[in-house]
């Protein structure tokens, strides 16, 4: 009988006796049978072995041996008559002591427990669950097991109808007829996996967590469309958990908190993470993965999918650029020096030679200063009061004239799309932070605790300087305020991104929903259901939930109830003002040159007085020497120093001459 059933399922099985009480000839016997069927026994498990295989193995308990029901007991204590734990209870002929035991064990719906009961030449099997503690125990019949002597039986030969072989299967009606060499065993099992034959509840109480931290009427709308602006992952996870609830024919009850639920310094939780592991919730609303919830938690199934990051309209060009340099490239702008410095040294060289020529008051006199002068006029289409007068200046003039002239109409052709041009240079967050862009965060519980978590420099340098900066309080925003300052521009807003875009669809005008850029932050993948750690339901509301998704109901609940991200209508022609920041570079330009004029214009009076106090000392200079030329004495001085009165007259000169 052992062999039959450990081989029914075509499975690896190995044997486990850590309780038997039989002989040691009965256990050898056993063991030796076993092996020639390829399954191992052994009478404890090796450490440390990974649950993986848990699976593959069958503990065997006989009630009749002493201290059976202790050791069923702990065992249930321990959560060992949970998934994946199978177990075969060899009940004795008083079925009360069964019924009894069973009675106190926590054998609940995903527990594999199956109880072999004798009678005559055949053994029954029986599975045994509860769906809760309290519950009655339900039994169903799994398999019924004959000896080998039954199947030279005319009654078995006329109702399975084919021939005796080593082994063979057949479906028989309603069961499964296996027969070998050991015996005959009829399943009766609609299909091999526990959560399938025990998806009905029959009307068992599930209850689930949900988090309403935007209006307290969302308690009022679970079950309709209304207010889907608020609270929407609350909404989206129930419509998706009521049809599961409804699948398994459960019940369901409803709580609700303000929070998903964050250790605090004493290590406790609260909120959707207190109620599942306090049981008093199976499932909550959609959360994040975090490491530390891991641990207490278990993450069922993703039943929607909805994002929280940074939302902004793409800046324009002149905040990132100078735009009055990007008309042209690098290259081009250097062929426009080169021409021009070329320009230049020939309108020199021809001045230099009209010089000598002719001289006419309008004409260059062969100096850089004028070459200058009229090298800046051509530039800024201005033109000069002074120009050549002969054809090789000319010449030079009216090509760089033309030249100039088509530049001055290709670049301003590029000035005029680039004023109103987006910028695409804010694509990550390293983006951002050097960007100018403000950032803000729509005030919730998550964002007040993810925004702090994560400390790699970039997000860190976030969050210091654009975010919380010194001093200041973080830029937390309602869902409204912050979405009308994207619409204004130059602010990014940390947000979820459903509700976020419902209210965008709803306020912004066609043209403004075109820039609309996303970076993430967090950098989490979509929320999961979580639920209780090791929940007996586990695996039906897993199994439950892929079918949801599968069957293309979880997809048409999350149409219904969300919104993509807007799109505008093609390209919305608007007409759109030229602000101060987009002439910014002018503008300073312009002031530059008003706070340098003032500036050249003191230098110049300066050089002009110092060069009124040179020529004044120079007049002096020059009346003393003559002074001395009509003293007296000035012979007589002159001729005691050994020199003629005309070679100190001499001196003199030659001495003023070169102070002039």
């Amino acid at each position: 009988m052992l062999i039959s059933f450990l081989k029914l399922d075509d499975r690896p099985t190995s044997l486990l006796i850590p309780n038997i009480c039989w002989s040691r000839y009965k256990i050898t016997s056993m063991a030796r049978l076993m092996a020639e069927s390829s399954i191992s026994v052994a009478y404890s498990l090796q450490a440390n072995r990974t649950e993986y295989f848990l699976q593959h193995i069958i503990v065997l308990v006989d009630l009749e041996c002493p201290n059976s029901d202790e050791f069923l007991l702990k065992a249930s204590e321990e959560n060992y008559l949970k998934s994946p734990y199978r177990w075969l209870l060899l009940a004795p002929d008083n079925s009360s002591r069964k019924n009894e035991v069973l009675d106190n064990m926590e054998i609940l719906v995903d527990s594999d427990v199956v109880v072999a009961s004798k009678t005559n030449e055949e053994f029954i099997f029986t599975e045994v669950y509860k769906i809760s503690k309290d519950s009655e125990i339900i039994y169903t019949t799994r398999a019924i097991w004959r000896s080998i002597n039954y199947k030279n039986n005319s009654t078995y030969l006329n109702d399975v109808n084919f021939a005796i072989s080593e082994s063979s299967r057949k479906n028989v009606g309603q069961k499964t007829v296996v027969d070998d060499k050991y015996g005959v065993i009829e399943d009766y099992r609609r299909s091999t996996s526990l959560s399938i034959r025990r998806k009905d509840l029959k009307g068992h109480i599930l209850t689930v967590s949900n988090v309403v931290i935007d209006n307290n009427q969302t308690k009022e709308h679970m079950n309709d469309r209304l207010f889907l602006d608020q609270d929407l992952v609350t909404k989206v996870s129930y419509a998706i958990v009521k049809i599961c609830f409804q699948s398994l024919n459960a019940t369901e009850k409803l709580l609700f908190t303000s929070t998903w639920g964050y250790k605090d310094k004493n290590g406790s939780y609260n909120g959707i993470m207190e109620h599942l592991i306090k049981k008093r919730a199976d499932l909550g609303t959609m959360a994040f993965f975090n490491q530390e919830r891991l641990v207490i938690i278990d993450y069922i199934a993703m039943v929607g999918s909805t994002g929280v990051r940074f939302v902004f309209r793409e800046p324009p060009l002149a905040y990132i650029s100078n735009i009055f340099t990007l008309p042209f490239t690098r290259d081009v702008w250097l062929a426009i020096f080169i021409c021009v410095l070329g320009c230049a040294l020939f309108l020199y060289i021809t001045s230099k030679w009209e010089a000598t020529m002719t001289t006419h008051q309008y004409q260059l006199d062969g100096s850089w200063a004028d070459v200058l002068i009229l090298i800046i006029g051509a530039v800024l289409q201005q033109g000069c009061t002074l120009e050549p007068r002969y054809a090789p200046g000319r010449t030079v003039t009216l090509l760089l004239f033309v030249a100039l002239t088509i530049l001055y109409a290709a670049y301003s052709a590029n000035i005029v799309v680039l004023l109103r041009a987006p910028s695409s240079s804010v694509r990550s967050l390293s983006d951002l932070l050097n960007s100018p862009l403000k950032v803000g965060a729509s005030d919730v519980v998550y964002n007040k605790h993810y925004m702090k978590q994560l400390k790699d420099p970039i997000r860190k340098g976030i969050y210091d300087t654009k975010f919380a900066p010194k001093g200041k309080n973080p830029n937390y925003y309602d869902m409204k305020d912050g979405v009308e300052k994207i619409r204004q521009g130059l602010f990014a807003f940390h947000m979820e991104l459903n509700p976020g875009y419902r209210l965008i669809q709803k306020t912004y005008q066609e043209n403004e929903k075109c820039d609309l850029v996303e970076i993430d932050y967090i950098n989490e993948v979509d929320p999961w259901l979580p639920g209780q750690k090791r929940s007996p339901f586990k695996d039906l509301f897993k199994i439950n939930f892929l079918k949801i998704r599968e069957t293309g109901i979880q997809a048409n609940s999350h149409h219904r109830l969300t919104v993509p991200r807007p799109r505008c209508s093609g390209s919305v022609a608007t007409f759109s003002s030229v602000g101060i920041t987009d002439m910014y570079p002018a503008l300073l330009a312009t002031l530059y040159g008003m706070m340098m004029a003032p500036a050249v214009l003191l230098l110049e009076i300066a050089y002009y007085k110092l060069m009124k106090i040179r020529q004044r000392r120079q007049r002096r200079q020059h009346k003393s020497i003559k002074s001395k030329k009509k003293h007296p004495d000035f012979e007589s001085v002159a001729t005691s120093a050994g020199m003629s009165v005309q070679e100190d007259q001499l001196l003199c000169t030659t001495r003023l001459r070169r102070y002039k």
